[in-house]
């Protein structure tokens, strides 16, 4: 299967008006979209899709880029071979996700997902209203998801042996009985990570920045506006990622970072990772 990125992600929200001000904080672009908004971040309409929900603040759906629309119908033909089953986009859903063509399933965590193909363009230059120089996305896609998943097994055979994508490393973090399995599909270092975990959950994602100004002047934001962090400052083993975790009005967190690693699969290995970071990333002291 030839999967791309991540393409665009959509988070169900009680609180639009917060999220409009975090989107902002965050030195994203909103954009009407829906019934909500959109984060704009890059060439593309949008990345983040921000809906109104009546119930619990969640992933709604991520959203895989393909190449064509051969490779859709390849992508539907194996996931139905696979025995997934299956839910063909609407024309209101293309127009919504501003695609030509899209497809819909349920991964083994229970975390919808969507695969599609023939992004329709707005044209518009992305500006940020903070000032950020610019988000790294291009051939890496828009960023990286992590995700807990009631079934960790099931989920990496999914990811890995329907799905295609390649392992980058494992952490196991002390005491825990599995591992936490870092998946790439692109030059990313990756673009998921599965977390072993009770019921399925967003955990947080990840919008890399141009530079480390613009990861500083965003985390001198948080301060200033008490926007809560919670883990400061750090560089992780396996991206060699230097970021910071906030805190969005819905409790799940995003990772905002700069500077990480690419993979060439002709000559990476995968590796067991001890710990997650080689400094900081420590809670902020209360």
């Amino acid at each position: 299967m030839d999967i791309r990125g991540l393409g665009y992600i959509a988070v169900g929200v009680a609180n639009l008006d917060e999220w409009r001000r975090y989107a902002e904080l965050l030195g994203t672009r909103p954009v009407p979209h829906g019934d909500g908004f959109a984060m704009k971040i890059d060439d593309r309409p949008f990345r983040v899709d921000v809906r109104r929900t009546e119930t619990t603040d969640e992933l709604a759906f991520a959203g895989w880029e393909l190449p064509d629309a051969a490779a859709l119908e390849a992508c539907a033909a194996e996931l139905e071979s696979a025995g997934f089953a299956l839910h063909q986009g609407s024309a209101a859903d293309c127009d919504e996700r501003r695609v030509r063509g899209l497809i819909r399933t349920t991964d083994p965590g229970g975390f919808t997902l969507e695969f599609f193909h023939g992004v329709v363009h707005d044209h518009e230059p992305f500006v940020s209203p903070t000032g950020v120089s610019g988000f790294t996305t291009g051939d890496q896609g828009m960023g990286h998801i992590v995700l807990g998943t009631p079934d960790i097994e099931a989920s990496t055979h999914f990811y890995t042996s329907v799905l295609g994508f390649r392992v980058s490393d494992y952490w196991k973090p002390d005491g825990a009985e599995h591992d936490v399995v870092f998946l790439h599909c692109n030059p990313r270092h990756h673009s998921l990570a599965l977390v072993p975990a009770g019921g399925a959950a967003l955990y947080h994602f990840m919008l890399e920045m141009d530079t480390l100004d613009d990861v500083g002047y965003t985390l001198d934001r948080h301060e200033a506006t008490g926007t809560p962090i919670a883990a400061g400052l750090g560089k992780h083993t396996n991206d060699h990622m230097v970021s910071f975790y906030s805190v969005s009005p819905s409790g799940f967190q995003v990772e905002i970072g700069c500077g990480g690693r690419r993979v060439d699969d002709d000559t990476w290995t995968v590796t067991q990772l001890t710990k997650p970071s080689f400094w900081g990333h420590r809670p902020p002291v209360s």
